[in-house]
């Protein structure tokens, strides 16, 4: 289980260089493979991941916590439709990037960062133009760049990233009260990133709030329907500060991820690939694009199809069945006890699906029936601890 600030930290906050080519990418055949790189940017190494092609590079900023391979299929979705290079990497501290020696803790800050990743991706050949690609804490990162670089950023694409105007002081304050008894925990068990990130939210806070996104650079900006927060006031201050943000430039585009938590790219795949492409398809030769536009359509059918296909195995899933009773076992134990037993006629193999019956019928009072299916459950899992357990307190007479 990860703890109360693992994952509010989590919440806020793939090499061979290419010529870029001036009339975009051609379509790409077949599956790329991708190719680690480790990158010294003076003194440590940062980890890459990165998928060659031709055109104008992509980068990938990923959130708070995360690393280089939460991109996963979407990288790949992505490098497979535009044909050009795509690149990830892990920030210093995280996945397989080193932490610079020594220092204070603000020289382990984003203004270091950021200048990691432009010695890298110099080292690389990528510090021409570029197409950024941020997430959640990954935003202050592709924001920091492109401020200092607007004439190599040719679009963004930002996924609930963060914006400066959501973290008042009042909630910087808040959140830093919540978290600073865990940093010293963290740096002893050598988690270097998670503890250097977190120590300097504020740090971070103050410079983003002087660090406006530049208006010359065009953006595409996705906010989730689901933001990840407990309280209302923080939910609608993050949607207002994406309205703020979507509205500040007519070069920008706001668009809700309808049904989406703030992992889009997990929850929506198909939204996220087709947000990339369309701002890849802005900045190629209209020769290029008619070609782009087509593997992108492709792309989308297939990803349709495919997005059905997991709905529907989804909404008959033993776990979604089973969590689904689990969540109407407390008010509407009647139902719970249907869709349970539902779940035991479509997945009759399942010991856990029988498990979670008899549990049901136990509530419900019916204790003959939840023994005969707990008795069906350890025929199936012999070794299942909890059925035995409960029939030895009902053959007692408890």
């Amino acid at each position: 289980m990860r703890s109360r600030f693992a994952a509010m930290v989590a919440m806020l906050f793939w090499l061979l260089p290419a010529t870029p080519s001036a009339g975009g990418a051609p379509p790409r055949q077949g599956a790329a493979t991708s190719l680690d790189r480790m990158v010294d940017v003076g003194g440590h190494r940062l980890h890459f991941i990165i998928i060659p092609g031709r055109g104008t590079p992509i980068l990938f900023e990923a959130g708070g916590g995360d690393d280089a391979g939460v991109w996963g299929e979407i990288a790949s979705s992505v490098a497979a439709v535009t044909g050009a290079p795509v690149l990830a990497y892990d920030r210093a501290g995280f996945g397989k990037s080193e932490v610079r020696a020594g220092g204070r803790i603000e020289d382990h800050g984003i203004l270091n960062g950021v200048a990691d990743l432009e010695s890298a991706l110099k080292t690389l050949g990528y510090d021409r133009q570029i197409v950024l690609v941020a997430h959640s804490y990954g935003g202050f990162y592709s924001t920091l760049y492109a401020a200092r670089h607007p004439g190599r950023v040719r679009y963004a694409v930002l996924i609930d990233a963060n914006h400066a105007c959501w973290f008042t002081p009042a909630y910087v304050g808040k959140l830093m009260s919540e978290i600073d008894g865990d940093l010293p925990g963290l740096k002893a068990q050598g988690e270097l990133g998670r503890y250097y990130q977190s120590a300097n939210i504020p740090r971070t806070v103050d410079v983003m709030r002087r660090t406006p996104f530049p208006a010359t650079i065009p953006a595409i900006d996705l906010v989730s329907e689901r933001p990840p927060f407990p309280d209302p006031g923080d939910v609608e201050r993050w949607r207002d500060c994406h309205r703020q943000f979507a509205s500040a430039a007519p070069n920008r585009e706001g668009i809700t991820a309808h049904g989406a938590g703030h992992y889009i790219f997990r929850d929506n795949p198909a939204l996220i690939v087709s947000a990339i492409v369309k701002a890849y398809a802005r900045i190629v030769a209209p020769a290029v694009r008619t070609a782009l536009l087509q593997r992108a359509a492709a792309h989308a059918v297939g990803a349709a199809n495919e997005a059905g296909r997991r709905e529907a195995a989804f909404r008959h899933s033993e776990r979604d069945l089973n969590d689904w009773g689990y969540r109407l076992m407390p008010g509407q134990l009647p139902i719970a006890v249907d869709v349970l037993k539902l779940n035991t006629e479509l997945h009759p193999d399942s010991w856990n699906a029988y498990d979670s019956y008899g549990e049901a019928l136990l509530k419900a009072g019916r204790k003959d029936d939840a023994i005969a299916m707990y008795r069906k459950s350890v025929a199936l899992n012999p070794g299942n601890a909890n059925a035995k357990a409960v029939l030895k307190r009902l053959a007692a007479g408890e």
